[in-house]
């Protein structure tokens, strides 16, 4: 670990926790020891850039280069039209401003700041994470050609993205309020079912909508509510000619989400089945469930020593289904990074989509939603948690579903089913 010197910039400069991620980080960083962060964009085609440095939707329009070394006195690089805005941007930051017209200038100035250094950026080789793949090629080629090796930002990014207490609270509350509206839709399909009823995917979504709304919580997409086929879709929604009515013999998966305004959403998947469950349906959802308890299992094992990687546990969830018979059917990575916005930009669970190589850090929260998807077979299960990592280990803040409901069945009350579904059954 190195060593925090933290005195170097000013409290209220964003360069200055730029500078401590660097020096709280351990080495090597990306396999490399760095000597600082080089952070580019141009016309906003790198969206942490202007994250961390806090630019809001501030109009620049020409590239610029943003050094800060792990110990010294930060420069920004950036063109001579633009000096004005910059010093407005970055007042109170100690920062050398280094302003270029010409490109021979820029590279120029870019030689003398990084020539001979390891530096991080927005990087991914072979875009293996894209996610953090921000810097364009031809920029890598000129950074590297100033001298520069280069090494991925990813682990250091993942630093500004660890929640508070503030954080955690308002996720649990947005989860309380998801966990009501997702009892209310499958008592509403129980008693539907039990009374010979229909029951269409708008109906239910429209009593989820309805919970999140009063809640003055905040979706920014219509829930997911999917009957028999329609499940097998993992992005599926209802609206337009798209609304099926659930039969009996039928499976229903549900995945719904939500967050109060600038804090971490809450994002759950719960299926329930109309009827007795066939039996095909029952052992897909026993693999599914098993998947799911074998990642929270390796989360519990490795994630305190900050060396667990996100394709680890995607891995070992993704060998409990393919053991099963059922691998051609988990199409989608075993879960993505949780926070303000519901797909976040830290480590995802994926050794499918991506082979994602980032740190499963203290702070991030995740997603573990192992799913099958046989559309050909009339079915699609899903079963998903959220999850914070903590220093002493992760904690789980969604209830986990122990079975899918059984719903419709005659002389059953929805307390009941609900019961036997959490595993509460005495």
């Amino acid at each position: 670990m190195a060593t925090a010197q933290h005195d170097t910039l000013p409290v209220n400069d964003p360069l200055r926790r730029i500078q401590q991620a660097l020096q709280d980080a351990p080495n090597p960083v990306g396999g490399s020891a760095v000597d600082g962060w080089l952070i580019y964009d141009f016309r906003g085609l790198n969206p942490h850039a202007g994250a961390l440095l806090n630019l809001g939707g501030s109009f620049l329009t020409r590239r610029y280069f943003v050094w800060v070394p792990t110990q010294g006195r930060p420069a920004l690089l950036h063109h001579r039209i633009e000096g004005g805005t910059w010093k407005r941007l970055l007042a109170g930051a100690e920062v050398d401003f280094i302003p270029y017209s010409a490109h021979t200038e820029l590279d120029e100035h870019l030689r003398r700041l990084v020539g001979g250094k390891t530096v991080a950026a927005e990087y991914s080789p072979q875009a293996a994470v894209p996610y953090v793949s921000y810097v364009d090629a031809g920029t890598l080629e000129r950074i590297r050609g100033a001298g520069a090796e280069v090494v991925s930002s990813a682990d250091l990014l993942q630093g500004f993205l660890a929640w508070s207490a503030e954080d955690l609270a308002a996720h649990q509350r947005a989860v309380a309020v998801l966990m009501r509206a997702k009892d209310m839709a499958f008592e509403l399909i129980h008693q539907r079912l039990q009374a010979g009823q229909p029951v269409t995917e708008l109906d239910v979504q429209a009593v989820i909508a309805g919970q999140i709304e009063e809640a003055g919580m905040l979706s920014g997409h219509p829930v997911n509510v999917s009957f028999a086929a329609n499940a097998a879709d993992s992005h599926y929604e209802p609206g337009g000619d798209l609304n099926a009515t659930l039969q009996m013999g039928q499976c229903v998966l549900i995945d719904l989400w939500a967050q109060e305004a600038g804090r971490p959403f809450g994002d759950v998947t719960w299926v329930g089945y109309a009827g007795e469950p066939s039996a095909e349906y029952s052992q897909a959802w026993q693999a599914v469930a098993a998947a799911r308890d074998k990642a929270l299992d390796v989360l519990q094992e490795r994630s305190a020593s900050g060396t667990l990687e996100g394709w680890e546990v995607d891995r070992a969830a993704r060998d409990v289904i393919e053991a099963a018979g059922l691998g051609e059917f988990f199409s989608h990575r075993l879960g993505h990074s949780l926070g303000v916005q519901i797909h976040g930009s830290g480590a995802n669970l994926d050794d499918l989509e991506t082979h994602d190589t980032r740190k499963l850090l203290p702070g991030l929260s995740v997603t573990v939603e192992p799913g099958v998807y046989p559309a050909e077979r009339g079915y699609g299960i899903r079963s998903e948690v959220d999850v914070l990592l903590t220093d002493s280990g992760p904690l789980v803040t969604t209830p986990v579903q122990a079975a899918p409901f059984v719903l419709g069945r005659a002389g059953e009350t929805w307390a009941q089913v609900r019961a036997r579904g959490l595993g509460e059954e005495s």
